[in-house]
């Protein structure tokens, strides 16, 4: 994964609390480019499973996943750690390869929108009526932590990232399989059910730079003519910002419908 280089903080800028809530929870989903040392047992796995080739896992890894060039769904937002622990609800909109929108509410009321492009992150802050504009990497620069809008979007399919599918391992459990890769910057695996060979959990280690991410999904539901994962439990443990959790729930999932992604700023918004 490339890694762009860090901007520098804006001189004086202190977001609310609001605004660092997002701002934590959309580092928290862009934190890709990371670690997990161990990986947790999983329900309901199948068991006696059949030897398969590493290219033939490969392929059905690859089968699977999430091609709509639209996603839309509502999701309930558990996080702990990274100075985000409130519960909170979201809209969420994919416009592949271009934009990712976020409506924000707590108590069923809206707090704020967030609008991330490939190289821009912008946030509408209406508790205190202030409107932020920042280069993606501002997110590095801020917790010095990779952001990455491809990752970004993947992670919300519940696609596997990272595949380099020159340069991996398989081997089999007796409940499911396990392919592996290593490079010079990480160590990824990806643990895959029986047929239809889903992916029940995704992990990346980053040993250089003490950073561990795991996501484990769950309860997966056809939409469209897509298998999706309904339920994650993402872990996350960086030297930079601690341990941290997050559990989102969907549902109403759509794909390949097109939505609109309204953000305006009001002339009454202070630019942050």
């Amino acid at each position: 994964m490339n890694k762009s280089k860090f901007y520098r903080k804006s001189a004086g800028f202190k977001p609310c609390a609001f605004v660092m809530q997002t701002l934590n929870f959309v580092s928290f989903l862009l934190i890709i480019a990371l670690l997990l040392p161990a990986c947790k047992a999983k329900k309901d796995a199948s068991s006696n499973l059949k030897r398969k080739s590493t290219s033939f896992l490969v392929e059905k890894l690859q089968d699977n996943q999430i091609s709509a060039d639209w996603f839309s769904a509502k999701a309930r937002i558990v996080p702990s750690g990274f100075g985000v622990g409130t519960t909170f609800s979201a809209n969420i909109r994919v416009r592949r390869d271009s934009a990712i929108w976020m409506n924000v509410s707590k108590i069923g009321l809206e707090a704020g929108r967030a609008l991330i492009r490939p190289d821009s992150v912008f946030i509408l802050d209406r508790l205190n009526r202030t409107y932020y504009a920042r280069p993606l990497a501002y997110v590095e620069s801020e917790f010095n932590l990779p952001a990455d809008f491809n990752l970004l979007q993947e992670m919300i399919l519940g696609n596997a990232i990272l595949l380099d599918e020159n340069n991996i391992n398989s081997k089999k459990l007796t409940d499911r399989y396990i392919l592996t890769a290593n490079s010079d910057d990480y160590q990824t695996e990806y643990r895959l059910g029986g047929s239809p060979y889903l992916l029940e959990e995704m992990s990346v280690n980053d040993e250089t730079n003490q950073r561990s991410f795991s996501i484990d999904f769950d309860e997966y539901k056809k939409v469209s003519k897509h298998q999706f994962s309904h339920r994650r439990d993402i872990e996350l443990s960086s030297e930079e910002t601690g341990d941290g959790t997050i559990k989102i729930n969907f549902s109403k999932v759509e794909m390949d419908v097109p939505k609109s992604m309204p953000f305006s700023v009001s002339s009454r918004y202070t630019r942050g």
